[in-house]
């Protein structure tokens, strides 16, 4: 009887201080855990307001938006501040209604092979430069600046209306000079028809700048 009695007393001992223990275990569990989480909470408190208050100040900031404002227009200013130039070359072009009538060669002159003759012009507008061709007439063909003498490009020396043409060694005929460009722009004029002739044979030097003299009027 007395060994079941201390049998069952330390039972009772054995269960009592097994419970306490493991009610005083999940007490200190429950306590740690406590802990962690109000730490936890408080440092995402102390983070949480910071980060919102920094979004808030960056969205609502007045001197934040104006320096924002500032650094845009500083952008847009330094786009539109940059330009590209160009530089342009003045032109000379010859008027749509250009006037040019040849004062030599007039019609029927009579020109020789060898001499020089200066070809002269009245125009309503200053010319800086002439695009021209001697053109026979019978062929209407135009005859080489090398076989006729006459530069296809002639650039005119300021306050000046003539140009220096040595007749080169042709067939003998009748011909005429055209302009095809003024001023580097399109043009149609030609003189009146005039004679190229070949210089007479058996003369001396100074018979044939006699002649040259005379025939350029």
């Amino acid at each position: 009887m007395k060994s079941w009695k201390r049998i069952t007393l330390v039972i009772f001992v054995l269960v009592g201080g097994t419970t306490s223990f493991g009610y005083w275990s999940i007490k200190q569990f429950d306590s740690v855990f406590d802990n962690l989480s109000a730490t936890y909470l408080a440092n995402t408190h102390s983070v949480y307001p910071s980060f919102k208050r920094n979004a808030g100040l960056a969205s609502t900031s007045p001197e934040i938006l104006g320096e924002l404002a500032t650094s845009t227009e500083g952008i847009i200013l330094a786009t539109t501040s940059t330009t590209t130039t160009a530089t342009t070359t003045p032109v000379v072009t010859a008027s749509a209604n250009l006037e040019l009538s040849f004062t030599f060669p007039q019609s029927n002159a009579q020109v020789y092979i060898g001499c020089t003759y200066p070809i002269s012009w009245q125009s309503s507008a200053t010319i800086t430069s002439l695009e021209t061709a001697l053109i026979d007439a019978g062929t209407r063909e135009a005859v080489g600046p090398k076989t006729g003498g006459l530069a296809k490009e002639n650039t005119i020396k300021k306050d000046l209306a003539n140009l220096e043409w040595k007749v080169g060694v042709v067939w003998p005929g009748a011909y005429y000079i055209k302009v095809s460009k003024i001023n580097g722009v399109e043009a149609e004029f030609r003189s009146k028809t005039f004679q190229i002739n070949k210089m007479p044979e058996g003369i001396d030097e100074e018979e044939k700048i006699n002649i040259c003299r005379e025939s350029s009027g």
